[in-house]
């Protein structure tokens, strides 16, 4: 995929538990094994359909 000429939010998925959420920045390209890639103008859309999928946001570190 790509690249892009603007910013884009990605989910990648297998249909059965494997999600891959990206954001991809002006100029990138990707490539991925996942069969299924959704790509977004927005990030809370993307993450909405990556938290449907199942995704889990990351902890962040304190320390």
């Amino acid at each position: 995929m790509g690249p892009f000429t603007e910013t884009k939010w990605i989910v990648c998925h297998n249909g059965s538990g494997v999600i891959h959420y990206v954001i991809l920045e002006p100029g990138t390209i990707m490539e991925t094994g996942q069969p299924y890639c959704e790509g977004f103008a927005d990030r809370d859309d993307a993450l909405a359909r990556a938290i449907k999928l199942g995704y889990v946001l990351p902890i962040e570190s304190t320390i």
